[in-house]
């Protein structure tokens, strides 16, 4: 039996935000770089003429080329036309580019159009994972660091089928009696031509004994763009954001268990309005309001009469309890919720309740059959009078998407959905790694500020831990129309926004002031640390095709050269 997913609620840390932020300052302060031309230009592929839809272009276009790695070394890694995997790092001597070859992709058939971009990921400080674009993957072992020891294959393999390209999300190593390796990849598929495409994602594990060898393959399966994901550190789930959700499709360990479509009788009524939900259960003839018991918390509810649970369960969108009210009619007992948030439209009561009978608003039928006269009418509509706001206060940026975004947590096990989170129509707009133990934090705009949230898997409970905040940049990043790279620091001591070609405007959130420390001449607060943009013009016009942001340098990839800016 599927067990409705819990609803888990955004809670920001006042403590992170900034009501008084009030902007940064342009600063025209030369930045430090260095830069170096590339002698082999990197390797880049487009999609086809057969590769028409949104996730192609997406999966394509937002590749990023650029793999870093910070610690002891902090260096970066590439793909050149000759498939080679170029490590590139600074000398602190010299202050300038080293690079070696660290190992070249073999290819187990000639590219063809439609192939996808090769990808790479560390699954630790000692594996590399590397997928050619084809259909085989690659299991790297790097050896020693400090002496540069060239990459050896330790596993190879079409792990996701024959003729199967993908792209490396994620890849974790764990060190029990058997080492493991968990890998997630993505691919985009269209089973049938009348279908739209999918985004395919496949969960591969890995295990050693004398050799390292696939034990299993499961795939989830997404109607549209995935704009996160990430597996549990203890791979036992899989984190995904969409605005259609996952499900999973195979897995070769365990069988995933179809729900049988029967026939579910209806225990009660229920209506919504844009400000409340109002449920309608009946009750024998003889019904008393001592018998009735009616329990609401800000995500839960349970409905009893006497021994009988009428409803119980997680809600489908947060309430107000407090202002819970019922009413006992006759035989019927009415139950109204108010909505945390007026004007959303509730598919179901509880989460995964299939027992409530809906009846839409004979008011809101109204209104709705009152928009769609001008459209049916054979009569020409007057029109509108007055005007509802001025258009010239409304920006471009302030325009949000229509559709839902949502924050699954998915069982590898069950193949449930155990925890689910609803971001609203925001976007995630970067990721970051904070920590190598952790899966990667996601940040999304709250206001005008970029919130970042870590999953975390407490002893308890699943949570979204609000770590950092990006002040501003949520509205900031909103009006930049040619953005294609939005990343941070790991220390979030500055961000970065890089367009398709040229530009990079860079935001420092707490920049030391070299002179003492200035005073608001309104406030006459004093203060040590101010807020600065900067706006950095690549000598080249090639496009970025890679970002990687360290706390002591920013790296810039095109085609035939490389930058780092030290901030």
């Amino acid at each position: 039996m599927q067990v409705s997913p819990k609803l888990v609620d955004l809670r920001p840390n006042r403590s992170l935000l900034n009501s008084d932020f009030d902007g940064y300052k342009l600063s025209l302060k030369q930045i430090p770089t260095v830069t170096e031309q590339l002698g082999t230009p990197v390797d880049r592929l487009v999609p086809d003429i057969n590769q028409y839809s949104l996730l192609h272009a997406k999966l394509y276009a937002l590749h990023n080329h650029l793999i870093g790695e910070s610690g002891d070394s902090e260096s970066v890694y590439f793909i050149d036309k000759e498939l080679n995997v170029q490590k590139y790092y600074i000398e602190s001597l010299t202050n300038q580019f080293s690079s070696e070859i660290v190992w070249q992709v073999p290819l187990q058939r000639e590219r063809v159009s439609g192939d996808y971009n090769v990808s790479m990921k560390f699954a630790s400080d000692q594996f590399a994972v590397v997928a050619d674009g084809v259909s085989y993957l690659y299991v790297l072992d790097r050896g020693s660091r400090d002496i540069d020891d060239k990459w050896k294959i330790i596993f190879s393999g079409d792990v996701t089928g024959p003729d199967q390209s993908f792209v490396i999300i994620d890849a974790v190593y764990r060190e029990l009696q058997k080492p493991e390796l968990h890998l997630l990849l993505i691919s985009i598929r269209q089973r049938e031509s009348s279908e739209r495409h999918s985004s395919i994602l496949h969960w591969i594990t890995l295990v050693k004994t004398d050799t390292w060898n696939q034990v299993a393959l499961r795939e989830l399966t997404v109607k549209g763009f995935v704009q996160y994901a990430n597996l549990e550190r203890s791979c036992e789930a899989i984190y995904v954001v969409s605005d259609s959700g996952c499900k999973f499709t195979l897995d070769s360990e365990n069988e995933i268990r179809k729900d049988q479509a029967v026939e579910i009788k209806k225990k009660y009524k229920w209506t919504q309005s844009k400000e409340d939900v109002t449920l309608q259960f009946p009750l024998p003839e003889d019904a008393n309001k001592d018998s009735v018991k009616v329990i609401t918390e800000s995500t839960q509810i349970q409905v009893k009469y006497g021994n009988d649970v009428l409803i119980e369960g997680a809600l489908y969108q947060r309430i107000d309890p407090d202002v819970t009210c019922w009413t006992l009619k006759n035989t019927t007992l009415e139950v109204v919720l108010q909505k945390c948030e007026p004007g959303l439209t509730w598919p179901e009561t509880v989460e995964g309740d299939r027992t409530g009978e809906y009846a839409p608003d004979p008011a809101q039928v109204d209104e709705i059959r009152e928009r769609l006269a001008p459209l049916t009418s054979d009569v020409e509509a007057a029109p509108p009078t007055g005007t509802t706001f001025n258009s010239q206060q409304v920006e471009e940026c302030d325009f949000e998407c229509d559709k839902l975004t949502i924050f699954e947590r998915l069982c590898r096990d069950s193949h449930h959905v155990t925890h689910k989170i609803n971001l609203g129509s925001h976007q995630v707009l970067l990721t970051v790694n904070f920590d190598k133990e952790l899966p990667l934090a996601v940040a999304t705009r709250s206001d005008v500020d970029a919130c970042i949230w870590q999953p975390k898997m407490t002893p308890n409970d699943f949570c979204l831990e609000h770590t950092g905040t990006l002040l501003a940049l949520g509205y900031i990043q909103a009006s930049k129309q040619q953005m294609k790279f939005f990343t941070c620091s790991p220390d979030l001591s500055y961000s970065v926004i890089c367009e398709s070609t040229k530009h990079l405007f860079i935001y420092c959130q707490n920049k030391t002031i070299a002179s003492n420390e200035l005073r608001n001449r309104i406030t006459g607060r004093r203060v040590n640390t101010l807020a600065q943009q900067q706006v950095y013009n690549l000598p080249s016009n090639d496009d970025i095709l890679g970002v990687y942001a360290s706390n002591t340098y920013l790296y810039v990839l095109g085609e035939n050269f490389i930058t780092a800016l030290k901030l």
